[in-house]
C-alpha cells in the first residue's frame, strides 16, 4: 500500500511540474481575510498551502515567511504552520522555528526599533513537500483610519486559488473596485456582517521583467470602508507634526542658510540637509499608522522615514518663508475619489510656491536635476493641508525633450573643436542641478566633449520649462584609430534614452513596458574631417514610425563634411504588450552601434600625394 501512494505521489508530483515547468513552487491555496469589527478594530488572517517543486524553492526563496507588525497596536497570532513531506509525512513547526526580529528597514533607528518581525521557518522541506501557513494578525481600534486594502493579484509563482474576503458590519458599504479583470465579489450577509469575496484561479507568477513602474497591466483589487477621501488625509494632518514648529537650533540652521537673493541657493541647501544629512528609515507608513512625529523630533534624531523627512523639509522651507506643504502622490488610474484608501498613495513630495520659478516639487529622499513634475505625468497629487478643505489635483502631461545641434571640425591631429546649441525641456531639463554650477550640463554630454574653459558653457536660459544653452566642444585625441580606419562616437545627453541604460530588448514581453518618461530626442550635426582624409560611413537614411513611437537616422557624407540626423519619439508613458513589438523595432534601431559613429580614413590621392611630397 505504501509502495502505491508513493507511486502517485510522484505521477501528482510530475503533473504539477509539466504544467509549470518553470515554476519553483505553486500556491495551491491562498486565502486572505479581512475584518472590520463592530468597536472598530480590524483582522488579517492569511493562509497559505504552497507546493515546493525544485530545491532552489526551500532553500532561496519559501523556506521562511516574514511577518511585520507593529506590537503597541497589533498582537500576532500563529494559528497554524506545517509541512506535509512527499511521503505524506506531517511536520509541525517546533518552537524554535518562530524568532522575533527587527524589520531590516527599521534597523539603526530608535524611533522604530519597537517594530517586530516574525520569522517562521518552515521545516521538512524538499522536492514535492508542501508548506501550510495560517496566522492572524489583530489590530487595535483608532490604530488607522480605515479597513483598506490595495491587493496585486499575483504572486512570485503561480497561484491555483486565490481568495480575498473581506468582512465589515452589515450597515457599512465597502468601497471597492477591480483592475484589469472583471471579477465581481459574491456577497453575502453572515449573521452582523456583510462578507464580499473574490476569487480568482489559474494565476502566472508575476513577471520578473523590468520597467514594469506601478504594475498598470497587473489585476489589482482596492477597497475602503471610507468614502470620503477628507476623512483618511485629515487623519494625517491633524497630527502635531503639521504645525511645523521648530527649535533654536533649527531656526539658526535656516537663518544661516537663507540668502535673501538667492532664493533657489536657498530652497536647494535645505533640501541637501534634509536628503543628505538625515537619515533615510524606509519604514512604510503603514507599518506606524501614518503617525508622524514632530519635525523637532526628526531633527533631533537624525533621521525619519519619508513622511517624516518631508514634514521636516516643508517645515525649514516654511521658516525660510518659502509656502510649502507636503503632497501625496497616487497614481491617476488607481485612484477612487469615492474610496479613502491610504495605500493607493505611493510617493510623496513637496511643493513649494518660489517667486522667481513657480511651482516645484522636491523630494524629501533624493536631490535630483529637475523638479518632480515631469516624472509625475498623469497621478494625483493630494496635499496635506491642516485645517483645510480637502482638495487633489492632477499632472498634466509635459514634454520631455533633448535637441542639440552642432557643428564640429576635426583637425589633423585629431582635435575636435566646435559648437553645440542644446535645448532641454521637461524631466531631461537639469534646471535645478544648472543653478549650482553651468559645468553640470557640460557632464551631461557624453564623450567628454565639452571644454574646460572658463565660459564653456553659456546658458542663454533657463526655467524649470526649458534650458537653452551653448557648450563649446573641444577634446584632443577625440577619434580613435584602428588599422588606419579613426572613429569617433557621436554625443548624446546621458540625462534622456541613455539614463534608462537600456542595451537590449527581449524578443517577448508579457507585462507592460513602462519607461520613465516618454521622450523627443533629436540631434543634428555637422562633422568637418581633415583635408586628406575621406569618409567611410555611407550614406544612411532610416526612418521608423509606429504605433510606439518613431526613430529616424540619416547620414549623408559629401566631400570632407559628414551630416548626421538622429531622432527618437516615443509618445507614451506606457507600452502595451500589443505594441512591445513596435516599441522594440524602434530601440533596435537606435541602440544600433554602427549608427552612432562616424569613420573616415586617409584618402588614397591624399596618401600618394604626401608620399611624392616626401620623396
Amino acid at each position: 500500500m505504501k509502495k502505491i501512494f508513493i507511486i502517485i505521489s510522484v505521477l501528482v508530483f510530475s503533473s504539477v511540474f509539466a504544467q509549470n515547468d518553470n515554476a519553483d513552487a505553486i500556491f495551491e491555496k491562498i486565502t486572505k481575510t479581512y475584518t472590520l469589527n463592530e468597536d472598530g478594530s480590524m483582522s488579517y488572517r492569511y493562509f497559505k498551502q504552497l507546493k515546493l517543486l525544485t530545491h532552489t524553492a526551500f532553500n532561496r526563496f519559501y523556506g521562511e515567511t516574514f511577518i511585520v507588525y507593529n506590537p503597541d497596536f497589533q498582537e500576532l497570532k500563529i494559528n497554524e504552520t506545517y509541512t506535509i513531506m512527499a511521503n505524506g509525512r506531517k511536520i509541525t513547526a517546533p518552537d524554535n522555528a518562530f524568532n522575533e526580529v527587527l524589520p531590516r528597514n527599521a534597523t539603526h533607528s530608535a524611533a522604530f526599533n519597537h517594530l517586530r518581525e516574525m520569522v517562521v521557518t518552515h521545516t521538512g522541506l524538499e522536492l514535492g513537500a508542501t508548506i501550510y501557513l495560517d496566522y492572524t494578525l489583530t489590530t487595535k481600534a483608532g490604530f488607522m483610519p480605515a479597513l483598506m486594502g490595495n491587493e496585486i493579484i499575483e504572486e512570485s509563482s503561480p497561484v491555483e486559488l486565490m481568495e480575498i474576503i473581506v468582512s465589515v458590519p452589515t450597515d457599512v458599504e465597502l468601497q471597492h473596485q477591480m483592475f484589469n479583470l472583471r471579477t465581481a465579489p459574491e456577497i453575502m450577509v453572515i449573521g452582523n456582517a456583510k462578507v464580499y469575496t473574490w476569487q480568482f484561479k489559474g494565476l502566472k507568477a508575476s513577471g520578473k521583467e523590468s520597467f514594469r513602474g506601478d504594475l498598470p497591466g497587473t489585476p489589482r483589487l482596492t477597497f475602503s470602508n471610507e468614502a470620503k477621501g477628507a476623512v483618511v488625509i485629515e487623519w494625517i494632518s491633524r497630527q502635531k507634526a503639521f504645525d511645523y514648529l521648530l527649535n533654536e537650533e533649527m531656526e539658526k540652521f535656516v537663518s544661516e542658510t537663507k540668502i535673501e537673493s538667492d532664493e533657489l541657493g536657498t530652497l536647494l541647501a535645505i533640501q541637501e540637509e534634509v536628503v543628505k544629512n538625515m537619515k533615510y528609515d524606509h519604514v512604510p507608513m503603514d507599518w506606524v499608522g501614518y503617525r508622524v512625529r514632530t519635525p523637532v523630533e526628526v531633527w533631533q534624531s537624525n533621521g525619519g522615514n519619508a513622511l517624516e523627512k518631508a514634514v521636516l523639509l516643508t517645515s525649514l522651507l516654511k521658516a525660510a518663508d518659502f509656502n510649502a506643504v507636503p503632497v501625496l502622490i497616487s497614481p491617476q488610474r488607481f485612484y477612487d475619489k469615492n474610496a479613502g484608501n491610504l495605500l493607493l498613495f505611493n510617493n510623496l513630495a513637496v511643493q513649494v510656491n518660489t517667486k522667481g520659478h513657480g511651482t516645484l516639487y522636491l523630494s524629501p529622499t533624493e536631490t535630483s536635476s529637475q523638479s518632480m513634475e515631469p516624472l509625475l505625468a498623469g497621478d494625483v497629487l493630494v496635499p496635506l493641508y491642516k485645517n483645510a478643505d480637502f482638495s487633489t489635483s492632477e499632472v498634466l502631461f509635459v514634454k520631455n525633450g533633448i535637441s542639440l545641434t552642432g557643428k564640429f571640425e576635426i583637425s589633423r591631429d585629431m582635435t575636435l573643436t566646435g559648437l553645440i546649441e542644446t535645448e532641454l525641456t521637461g524631466a531631461a531639463n537639469p534646471f535645478l542641478e544648472i543653478q549650482k554650477e553651468n559645468q553640470q550640463l557640460a557632464q551631461k554630454v557624453s564623450g567628454g566633449l565639452i571644454a574646460k574653459t572658463d565660459g564653456a558653457v553659456k546658458i542663454i536660459n533657463s526655467n524649470s520649462a526649458k534650458t537653452e544653452a551653448q557648450l563649446k566642444v573641444e577634446k584632443t585625441e577625440a577619434c580613435k584609430e584602428t588599422l588606419g580606419f579613426y572613429k569617433m562616437e557621436l554625443p548624446a545627453m546621458n540625462n534622456g534614452f541613455e539614463s534608462w541604460h537600456i542595451s537590449y530588448l527581449s524578443s517577448e514581453r508579457k507585462d507592460v513596458f513602462v519607461p520613465p518618461f516618454a521622450l523627443e530626442e533629436k540631434y543634428a550635426f555637422e562633422i568637418e574631417i581633415p583635408e586628406g582624409f575621406e569618409s567611410v560611413n555611407k550614406k544612411i537614411a532610416v526612418s521608423v514610425k509606429n504605433k510606439a513611437g518613431s526613430v529616424k537616422i540619416e547620414i549623408s557624407p559629401k566631400n570632407n563634411k559628414i551630416s548626421v540626423k538622429r531622432e527618437l519619439v516615443l509618445n507614451s508613458k506606457e507600452i502595451s504588450v500589443q505594441d512591445y513589438a513596435d516599441f522594440r523595432a524602434i530601440v533596435n534601431e537606435w541602440l544600433d552601434e554602427n549608427m552612432k559613429l562616424i569613420v573616415f580614413k586617409k584618402a588614397v590621392d591624399s596618401g600618394r600625394q604626401m608620399k611624392d611630397e616626401r620623396d
